[in-house]
């Protein structure tokens, strides 16, 4: 327990050493939440002993690289972990290089009346070797259907810029694909998403004109969280995920209109945000479909240090909670930074929540905050999951007969301390604690492995 503890303290002492270095590399960032999803839909399902350790070796020091602010080395054991998905060997040194490359744009948000986007392709990490690679650069819709040719390029010396005519688009959401080739063979392809608006002025001028659905501190925050997240992406702040704008119209039509908005089969995600003392607090939200008629349970998901609450639905199995989520009928809440007992109140009487099924589950620094607060608030929380982490049972605090799953990976950093946690608390009578170790499994890829099994249990729980 205390080498966790150690490695955990460790861990956020790097988190506030390197937030300056994160703040100078935000492009980093971005490529290493991309990069982080292509090896997850790559690596999902896979079952096979030996790719699996060798995945497992190669995002052992992710940990270590992300806190100590070696984002490109992150990036490089990300794109190496997907290769190993499919492949024993290392890549091709043109296949390295290629991968190691980035695409940008000045910014994510574009007014049509600029008429050309200005794009970079940049080395993300070094490599060993270089080679001649062929560029075509394509602007897509969404679900990748190309629209138009921008450029075609030799990758010569980095960066490149490209500067590309985006006049007669409309407005709406693109992708930008940078596909790479080697003599005949596609090698690599990197794409970002980008938002086309006709007159920003008129987005931020209707943002703020919007009027709630109910006058709340609740709603209130949403609006100053979207008008203020809206400001920083039109000064081309980047994030560790693309952020459209349509998400943040959506969002404030929920403000707005409330459940009225949400889809009637397939439900709905929102930015909203809890009131903060000196900002708003973000928080991410899927609605079923089904919580437009009847209060549904809720699972409230709480990140890893380092991490924001976007990691459960871009991330963690290419969002997977949402998918298991939405199967069930179940609300998702991710809050940045964890939930105190008020705030989790308040979601339930703003939304509809059934207050007598509210799962906790948490990754890491989150699954120790989600112990604590199921420890401490116990008649509020109907489960609990924990995932590659967890926390000490005080003398005078016990988990009494609440469900509890506990998974973590085999490789893990900390399942000597998760393993000793589930050992001593399966020691209280009425304990109803699963642990479960996953074979090749390390501490970044535990959530992707572990989740259905954690929900199928969830399941059974909300039955009886």
């Amino acid at each position: 327990m205390q080498l966790f503890l150690n490695r955990l303290l460790t861990a956020v002492i790097f988190v506030l050493i390197a937030a300056p270095a994160f703040a100078q590399k935000e492009n980093q960032r971005y490529e290493v939440g991309r990069r982080l999803i292509k090896f997850e839909i790559d690596f999902e399902g896979i079952k096979d002993p030996l790719i699996l350790k060798m995945v497992s070796e190669r995002l052992k020091p992710l940990t270590f690289h992300f806190f100590s602010g070696q984002l490109d080395q992150c990036a490089k054991a990300l794109d190496l972990a997907r290769w190993n998905c499919k492949n024993q060997n290392d890549p091709s040194g043109i296949r390295a290089f290629a991968d190691s490359l980035s695409l940008s744009s000045s910014r994510k948000i574009i007014e049509l009346k600029e008429k050309f986007i200005e794009c970079e392709i940049a080395s993300v990490y070094p490599t060993k070797e270089k080679g001649l690679l062929k560029g075509r650069l394509f602007i897509s819709q969404t679900d990748g259907k190309e629209i138009r040719e921008l450029a075609l390029l030799s990758i010569e010396q980095l960066p490149q810029k490209v500067s590309a005519d985006i006049q007669g688009l409309k407005e709406g959401e693109y992708q930008l694909v940078l596909e790479l080739s080697s003599g005949e063979k596609a090698v690599a392809s990197h794409k970002i998403l980008i938002s086309l608006i006709g007159d920003k002025e008129r987005l931020i001028t209707d943002m703020w004109a919007t009027k709630l659905k109910k006058d709340a501190p609740f709603w209130e925050a949403g609006k100053q969280n979207l008008t203020g997240l809206l400001g920083e992406l039109l000064k081309g702040k980047k994030f560790e995920g693309d952020i459209p704008v349509k998400r943040l119209v959506e969002s404030m039509g929920f403000l707005e209109k409330g459940l009225d908005v949400i889809d009637d089969k397939k439900g709905s995600e929102y930015l909203v945000a809890f009131p903060g003392r000196v900002a708003p607090l973000p928080v991410r939200i899927f609605i079923p479909a089904c919580a437009k008629v009847a209060k549904v349970p809720v699972v409230v998901a709480l990140h890893g240090a380092g991490a924001t609450e976007n990691m459960f639905f871009e991330a963690y199995g290419v969002g997977k909670v949402k998918t298991l989520c939405n199967d069930r009928g179940w609300m998702l809440v991710a809050p940045r930074n964890g939930i105190t007992v008020d705030n989790l109140r308040m979601l339930i009487q703003e939304l509809p929540i059934d207050p007598e099924q509210v799962i906790f589950i948490g990754h890491s620094m989150g699954a120790g905050q989600a112990l604590g607060f199921a420890l401490n608030h116990s008649k509020e929380v109907k489960a609990l999951g924990l995932m590659g982490g967890a926390g000490a049972v005080g003398k005078n605090q016990s988990l009494g007969n609440m469900p509890v799953f506990v998974g973590v990976g085999s490789e893990d950093f900390a399942r000597a301390s998760v393993a000793k946690f589930s050992q001593e608390a399966m020691k209280q009578p009425e304990n109803k604690l699963v642990f479960k170790e996953y074979e090749s499994v390390e501490h970044s890829s535990i959530c992707q492995v572990c989740l259905p099994e954690m929900f199928d249990f969830f399941s059974m729980i909300l039955k009886k």
